[in-house]
């Protein structure tokens, strides 16, 4: 290994320790929290997700947005996992969630913890690793999973409003990202995970109807096509969307962002130069974004009665 990538590995140690100690919270976290109770725990979830990206990669999107939509909402407790019931409709069944994917991957390396260690790791860790290895699987950066989250008990579609619309600005964005303790480097390097995946035409058909000045003209030819198949049909949002890679930003660059909310980085005097210099530098990219997802990871927390380890990521336990 390089003397650069073997700084670059200290520096986001030391920033993780860091990040632990100044966090409120979060004290029950730590990068070998499973080392006595589970020690083969990560091993569990990269070899599972590696069988499973064999097989279709493009569920390293799926397992990334699942993190996502989990910690923005109501933190990173794995309540996007649970099943809707009689009486509520879980966030998993919110129209934001309807096409996420990746819940039978989830499903299955919880199957093989529990056989090698009932009650020990908690869905919200399993998630926050299986986007890690996708990431990494898929080209992106390795970066280290502070782990011992707790799951929630709650989950209510309405709680989903939190998560960010596909049609908000860059200030917007920023502001709602700032409020979860992310700032506009966080965002916008958050954001470069939909260098990975689709998005459905119900998300960018308005990019087709009034933004014209910022949508590449043969892109938009190619999207009205493909929203002539209705508001289901997908599209890719770059060129190499099952590579994570800097190419997000080059299209931004050539307004060919898929999303408003992509674009609008771009447009931005508050995110262009972020933009700019992630398209021109990859691996400043990346560094950030290990930054951002460490911090994301962590937000609001379960902690003591506030949650529990649950045997199906599904369901809540009875007691």
């Amino acid at each position: 290994m390089s003397a650069a990538k073997n700084l670059v590995r200290l520096l986001i140690v030391v920033q993780v320790a860091a990040g632990l100690a100044g966090a409120p919270g979060v004290a029950a976290l730590s990068m070998d929290y499973y080392g006595m109770s589970c020690p083969f725990a990560e091993m569990i979830v990269r070899s599972v997700v590696g069988e499973a990206l064999m097989k279709d990669p493009t569920l390293a999107a799926g397992l990334l947005r699942l993190h996502f939509h989990d910690c923005f909402v109501q933190g990173c407790d794995a309540s996007v996992l649970l099943d809707s019931t009689a009486g509520n409709t879980a966030e998993k069944d919110a129209l934001a969630n309807k096409s996420l994917r990746g819940y039978e991957v989830i499903d299955r390396i919880k199957q093989i913890m529990e056989a090698q260690c009932p009650g020990i790791v908690s869905c919200a860790d399993i998630i926050a690793f299986a986007a890690r290895d996708a990431v990494f699987m898929a080209g992106g950066p390795y970066y280290g999973v502070p782990n011992g989250r707790r799951d929630g008990t709650r989950s209510s579609a309405a709680d989903t409003i939190a998560l960010p619309a596909p049609t908000l600005n860059a200030s917007t964005l920023i502001q709602m990202f700032g409020s979860h303790g992310l700032n506009a480097r966080d965002m916008v390097a958050l954001s470069g995970g939909h260098t990975l995946g689709v998005a459905h035409c119900a998300s960018f058909k308005n990019r087709l109807q009034g933004e014209a000045a910022t949508l590449d003209a043969s892109l938009a030819s190619s999207l009205g096509a493909t929203c002539a198949n209705g508001d289901s049909a997908t599209a890719p949002f770059d060129r190499t969307s099952n590579a994570f890679d800097g190419v997000y930003f080059r299209e931004l660059q050539s307004r060919r962002g898929l999303l408003s909310s992509d674009q609008t980085l771009f447009e931005s005097p508050e995110t262009r130069a972020l933009v700019n210099m992630f398209a021109t530098n990859q691996a400043y990219f990346f560094f950030a974004f290990q930054q951002g997802m460490l911090k994301m990871g962590q937000l609001d927390l379960k902690e003591g009665t506030q949650g529990e380890i649950r045997k199906s990521c599904r369901v809540v336990n009875s007691y």
